[in-house]
């Protein structure tokens, strides 16, 4: 449990750093960068040139964390590297003063964090046995939003200060890191194990293709953060127009609906993540995630004030933290061992390849249609949200493939019996 608390401290400090800058950095300094007409456009490119990087950035350093060799371990100087090169681009974030100049230092952000992504997913799969693969995934997620809140509160107290927003996540980052890096197993790899790194990464590649359980729950993963990437898509925006406020006015507003979201993300992960490992059983929470997360999509399509934006948030966030508390855990079942970083470097690409595709399809959809479908909604962000909704009930489709490994075929043997019996 100790080396579950570290991953976990990991992966909230890293994630929070990236929260900062995506969430209200990127859009109040394009704000001021371009005019209004063209604001929804640039952020979208912006946002979709980051999200492309970590989509290269996280498989490719998962494979190669899992062939690097060296004494200081596969994973460490991954995680290490990592953090620092994202504090260096978070501070060319702040300090950009151009859109190529912003989005050159959100691509080396993002690649840097990514690494670190990349590496603590390894250690999960490296050293977390089948029987606690659920409740860590829960902790793991819940840890994940609430290194979110950090910077989200510090946007509600002191919205002007995006130098504070932006760079307080990534220095505790390299700070944390580093020093969880003294404590954590990282045996180094075996002699048996190593290979050149491109006959390597063509093996593994071909591996996860031809896995095909894993690639559905690859496609489960895409279309969940789709839709959440839709529901959630220019928030400021839309609080903007639909309740009447100034980009200063609406930031305290949009912080507060990511608190309540990522509070129900962390209270669901862990309920959920304990609860479902224990039945190892994972298909009902996967319908009951699906099915929330739709509903967040309706719900939001007819918000006219902040209380019902907040409502919605926190439907949004209880389902996808129940989906968190099991994917990753379901995912688990189908990787072969030594390729936990190769896999699971795969798997952040369905999370982060939505981000790279969604402010593209919201575009569209804000710049083609009419006013939603509803009754009270007089602009088109209605359609962008009940298009998310549809999206997150077809995510329920994969499932029909999925029968052999939503339930735990055979009973887990705890750790310290098969130790006994050794």
């Amino acid at each position: 449990m100790r080396n579950v608390v570290v991953f976990a401290v990991i992966n909230l400090v890293v994630l929070g750093s990236l929260t900062g800058p995506a969430v209200i950095g990127l859009p109040m300094l394009v704000e001021r960068l371009v005019t209004d007409d063209t604001r929804t456009a640039t952020l979208a490119f912006v946002i979709t040139c980051g999200a492309v990087t970590a989509i290269v950035a996280n498989p490719l350093f998962g494979i190669i964390s899992d062939l690097t060799s060296g004494r200081f371990g596969k994973r460490r100087p991954w995680l290490i590297g990592g953090v620092v090169v994202g504090l260096g681009g978070s501070a060319l974030v702040l300090t950009a003063e151009s859109v190529a100049a912003l989005m050159t230092a959100w691509i080396i952000a993002q690649t840097g964090y990514n690494a670190s992504l990349a590496a603590v997913a390894g250690l999960i799969g490296d050293q977390v046995d089948e029987r606690q693969r659920s409740s860590v995934s829960g902790v793991f997620g819940a840890a994940a939003f609430l290194g979110t809140l950090p910077p989200l509160l510090l946007a509600a107290i002191i919205p002007t200060r995006l130098d504070v927003i932006i760079l307080a996540m990534p220095v505790v980052a390299v700070i944390v890191v580093t020093i969880c890096c003294t404590v954590v197993s990282d045996p180094p790899l075996t002699r048996d194990m190593r290979s050149p790194l491109p006959r390597g990464a063509a093996r593994e590649l071909r591996r996860i293709v031809h896995n095909s359980q894993f690639m559905w729950i690859w496609l489960q993963r895409f279309l969940m953060q789709l839709a959440f990437s839709l529901v959630t898509s220019f928030t400021l925006y839309f609080v903007m127009l639909r309740v009447s406020r100034s980009p200063e006015e609406a930031t305290p507003i949009v912080a507060i609906n990511t608190f309540i979201g990522g509070t129900g993300i962390v209270i669901a992960a862990v309920v959920v993540g304990f609860t479902a490992g224990r039945r190892g059983s994972y298909g009902p929470y996967l319908v009951a995630a699906a099915c929330g997360l739709a509903l967040a999509g309706v719900l939001r399509a007819t918000a006219a004030s902040e209380a019902h934006l907040w409502i919605a948030a926190a439907v949004g966030g209880l389902s996808l933290g129940g989906f968190f508390a099991v994917d990753l855990a379901l995912a688990l079942r189908t990787v072969p061992r030594g390729s936990a970083g190769s896999h699971l470097g795969m798997l952040n690409i369905a999370e982060t390849l939505p981000q790279a595709i969604a402010p593209a399809i919201a575009v569209t959809i804000l710049a083609s249609a009419g006013p939603g479908p509803l009754a009270g909604v007089s602009d088109n962000y209605g359609t962008l949200y009940l298009t998310a909704a549809l999206i997150a009930l077809i995510a329920l489709i994969p499932m029909a493939f999925l029968r052999r490994v939503l339930t735990r075929t055979a009973p887990a043997i705890p750790s310290r019996l098969q130790r006994a019996r050794s």
